[in-house]
């Protein structure tokens, strides 16, 4: 029998979690809780295979009781369920050892295939849904990093582009001026211009802005990061 403890959301989501597992055969419903101080407590006490939670509460602390509990017992799985999956559940969800992430309602079946592949190791399970609307957020993110990165390389002259594009391979004042035939004073002069133009305090978020833009590729075996040190001109 696979022990699972039921956590977080309201009486009626809990019994009706509770119902379906029971009514498994395969699945024991050793404890159940609304309340979020309790299921720590409740956790270490049954040690579960499996710790099913609707994440949906306000409670800030939640997270941090989850974190709790899997230090204490990294064995036990997690399975969320988010009935609306905010970009915060996901982050969290995808960076606090979490299982599963399912979006409610959940069948009952479905339920319970996946607290079954999760108690017996399976790696992480995202519903499609989530999953679909994570990749494109992010596709969007990207490409609007993307895009603004763009826009504050477009004020920089012909030259500076040059140059960004050097410091963006981790090129030195010295190096950069052998590369581009100029002395190694004019260097100093556009990386100033350059830092100033953009914004930046220093060549590292030059560079970062530069690799953001997808206007310079590094070249292969040559990326390397410049110092973060402040940049003197």
């Amino acid at each position: 029998m696979i022990k699972v403890v039921v956590a977080g959301g309201d009486e009626i989501f809990r019994v009706g979690i509770c119902s379906v597992l029971k009514a498994s055969g395969t699945i024991e419903v050793a404890a159940q809780t609304g309340t979020v101080e309790r299921i720590a407590e409740l956790v270490l006490a049954n040690q579960p295979d499996v710790v099913v939670i609707d994440l949906t509460t306000k409670d800030q602390s939640l997270t941090r009781t989850i974190r709790s509990f899997r230090c204490e017992l990294p064995a036990t799985r997690v399975v969320v369920i988010a009935p609306v999956t905010t970009n915060e559940v996901a982050y969290f969800s995808l960076t606090g050892s979490v299982a599963g992430l399912l979006e409610g309602p959940v069948p009952p079946q479905e339920l319970i295939n996946v607290i079954t592949a999760v108690a017996s190791g399976d790696s992480m399970i995202i519903s499609p849904s989530i999953a679909q609307r994570m990749t494109d957020r992010f596709l969007r993110y990207t490409r609007n990093q993307a895009c603004h990165a763009q826009d504050r390389i477009n004020a920089l002259t012909p030259r500076e582009r040059e140059v960004l594009a050097q410091v963006a391979k981790g090129y030195g004042n010295a190096e950069i001026a052998h590369r581009l035939y100029v002395s190694e004073g004019a260097v100093k002069a556009h990386v100033s211009h350059l830092l100033t133009k953009l914004g930046c305090a220093n060549r590292v978020q030059a560079a970062i802005i530069a690799c953001d833009s997808g206007l310079f590729e590094l070249e292969q075996g040559q990326s390397r990061l410049p110092s973060p040190s402040p940049i003197v001109t």
